[in-house]
């Protein structure tokens, strides 16, 4: 075969592996189990180098324990990614001159599931590049009704234990995507802003007032309260007093909260509890009413008087220069401070009060930090990291208004409750088809469902259990549940991780996954996130066309450390990669040195005396042991480390030079060794091993190999 790589062989080599099986987990096996979780990628993601590393992670696992005589479950999945997914595919929609509201909902999920497959047809290829032998026929997808069921499970469970409340409170709203994301969906970009620093004047007061910081003017217009620090020098003597609005005119009361941090502008906090969740816990506690100066849309709202209808940006300006006139501004600063952006769009969320479904957090919460600790991490202190989220855990916002994901399961009788209000005394029952009996007074043509759609996470939450047939005790549910082996970054541990953990250990009283494992992310040379819009990405697969699959996984396997961040660029990547490229044209020399250049006469005997064969086989199995000590603690950065020298520098550079003199007799160390390094290398790189190995006139694929032992 040509040193260059070869995409053909590598596609044909995988699709007779997936012929013969070779992937397919047997729950009737007398084999000990051996289960590992893909995490779902996002139906509408495209292949990064993160995900690579992910999945050449676990495909060196899974081909490890198969070699070690585990029957092994690999698992692949596809998440619908219900905010992403819908946001796509309304732009595509958007240049046919077509809308959700253009179609309505039946027609908009008709063309949904239709550019669902388009895209999983494409995106399905691109996971398979990297070789990972996931048992396909048993994929899982987030909207399939096996899903379908755990999450109707999961609500009706939640309904019935009293862990389950709609009402309206304050969310974290993206206007672009038109609906709530919860506060670890948000990412934080460093911004300058403005800082005004507003005098109210105290009511019936000709010269006092109490000045106020804030970078959000726009929002004056929905000011129901003033707080001040606790004793605060200046302004104590105004407490129960009332300010005016600068803006609006009106009286708003002024008291003392702890909560106000006297370091920040004057000491002195506006309360705007339908903009702020601080202030909306603040003015909760003091029973102030909520406004809302800005609407779902990010416009101002008829409150804002003649700003109504801008955007913010433009309503910030214009309510600055109004204050500005009217005299209210003691001053202005610059400020950088971080706001928050949701994570998929980049815009500025807002925080707007919304009527939500959640979920009372706390039982949950309590249980998985009695629990945690049956789970070994890596690195183990995301042990602590998780039980510290988990200890200071706030009510789920379950709910988004969208048409892609699971759709709350809830029916309201139109004819007795046309406001849709939620409690177990109200016309309304929890079901996942519509209800063919009457509600409570004989109504049966009346039900209408929610127009919601359940977040994401609350079906991925359940991944653990959902993939394999729970509710039902399902043969596969028994044998490979609690999962051995998770891996996930760091970046989605509170959204994903965290609540596997919970959602495991509230339905089944058991752990999700024995070991879970935190890789690092890949990072470009300043230390930036790989992004679009920064044109930092590296293509794993143009990494792969030039370099071959091994090449790139072994590549990847250097930055594989649980929990270490990576830097590099796509000229870094080229440089690890040709480098082992060149190490497998490396092997690819010993194999032939030692396969095809074979004296007639060679020894069928190690020569016991030889103290160079006594030294080689002694550097095996001392590798032998290290690789297998490095994979069971996850630690595959290492073991590709330990097998390269010892291939490299070990075998090839000393003990093949001296075995060149006395070849007939080395002929039987030099085939032991190389046959153990195939199998060592083979989890690594999958497809040069079992050429080599062929070669080696091997019948059975080296998949189906014993892992080497030491003796």
């Amino acid at each position: 075969m040509d040193k260059t790589h070869h995409t053909d062989y590598e596609g044909k080599l995988y699709s007779s592996w997936e012929k013969e099986g070779l992937f397919t987990a047997n729950p009737n096996s007398e084999k000990p189990p051996y289960s590992l979780l893909m995490p779902p990628p996002n139906l509408t993601g495209e292949l990064h180098l993160g995900h690579a590393m992910q999945h050449a992670i676990l495909d060196a696992i899974a081909r490890i324990k198969r070699m070690q005589e585990f029957d092994v479950l690999l698992l692949p999945g596809v998440d619908h990614a219900g905010i992403q997914f819908e946001g796509t595919l309304d732009r595509i929609l958007a240049k046919e001159g077509l809308s959700k509201q253009k179609l309505g909902r039946e027609k908009w999920l008709e063309r949904a599931w239709k550019f669902k497959e388009e895209v999983y047809q494409s995106f399905h290829k691109a996971w398979t590049v990297i070789g990972l032998s996931a048992d396909w026929p048993k994929e899982v997808f987030t909207l399939e009704p096996k899903v379908e069921k755990a999450v109707f499970e999961q609500f009706k469970r939640f309904w019935d234990q009293d862990l389950l409340y709609k009402g309206a409170y304050i969310v974290q709203w993206c206007p672009k995507c038109g609906t709530a994301i919860e506060d670890i969906e948000m990412e934080y970009e460093e911004r300058k802003q403005k800082l005004y620093y507003i005098n109210y004047p105290i009511q019936d007061s000709e010269s006092a007032y109490i000045t106020i910081a804030t970078t959000r003017p726009e929002t004056i217009y929905a000011d129901t309260g003033i707080a001040i620090s606790l004793n605060h020098p200046r302004f104590k003597k105004y407490l129960d007093k009332k300010a005016i609005n600068p803006l609006t005119k009106d009286s708003i009361p002024i008291f003392e909260d702890k909560r106000v941090e006297p370091e920040f502008g004057t000491g002195a906090l506006k309360i705007t509890p339908g903009h702020d969740p601080l202030d909306y816990e603040i003015g909760k506690n003091h029973n102030l009413p909520i406004l809302h100066a800005i609407d779902k849309t990010g416009r101002t709202t008829e409150l804002a008087q003649e700003l109504a209808g801008m955007k913010i940006e433009g309503a910030r300006e214009l309510a600055a220069k109004k204050l500005e006139e009217l005299g209210a501004i003691e001053k202005i600063e610059d400020y950088t401070h971080a706001v928050p952006v949701c994570e998929r769009c980049k815009t500025t969320v807002e925080p707007l009060i919304s009527e939500e479904w959640f979920v009372k957090m706390q039982p949950l919460a309590e249980k998985g930090i009695l629990n945690i600790g049956q789970i070994n991490f890596y690195p183990t202190n995301y042990k602590k990291i998780l039980t510290d989220w988990m200890e200071n855990i706030h009510d789920w916002s379950i709910s988004r208004s969208l048409w892609w994901g699971h759709r709350i399961p809830v029916w309201y009788c139109q004819k007795c409750n046309p406001q849709n209000k939620v409690g177990k005394n109200k016309e309304m029952l929890i079901s996942l088809e519509k209800p063919e009996k009457p509600c409570k007074t004989g109504h049966s043509h009346y039900w209408i469902q929610d127009e919601q759609v359940l977040d994401t996470w609350f079906s991925s939450g359940l991944w653990p259990l959902s993939t394999l047939g729970w509710p039902e005790k399902t043969k596969e549910l028994e044998r490979y549940f609690p999962w051995d082996f998770e891996i996930s970054a760091g970046e989605i541990k509170y959204l994903w991780i965290a609540r596997m953990i919970m959602l495991s250990l509230w339905h089944t009283d058991t752990i999700p996954f024995k070991h879970m494992f935190f890789h690092g992310m890949l990072r470009d040379l300043q230390g930036r996130k790989f992004s679009k819009s920064l044109g930092n990405g590296i293509d794993p697969q143009e990494l792969i066309k030039t370099w071959g699959t091994d090449a790139t996984r072994m590549a990847l396997y250097t930055y594989s450390a649980p929990g270490r961040d990576g830097r590099t660029s796509k000229s870094v990547m080229d440089n690890r990669c040709k480098n082992f490229r060149n190490f497998g044209n490396k092997l690819r020399n010993i194999a032939k040195f030692v396969i095809e250049l074979k004296p007639e006469n060679s020894s069928k005997k190690i020569s016991v005396k030889n103290k160079d064969d006594q030294w080689i086989l002694k550097e095996l199995h001392s590798t032998i042991e290290q690789v297998t000590k490095n994979i069971e603690k996850f630690e595959l950065h290492l073991a590709t480390e330990e097998l390269y020298n010892f291939v490299w520098h070990k075998f090839a550079d000393i003990y093949i030079e001296k075995s060149k003199s006395r070849r007939p007799e080395a002929q039987s160390c030099l085939t032991l060794v190389l046959d153990s390094i195939l199998r060592l290398l083979h989890p690594f790189m999958p497809f040069l091993t079992e050429e080599l190995w062929t070669k080696m006139g091997k019948e059975e694929s080296i998949t189906l190999a014993p892992w080497p032992t030491k003796t």
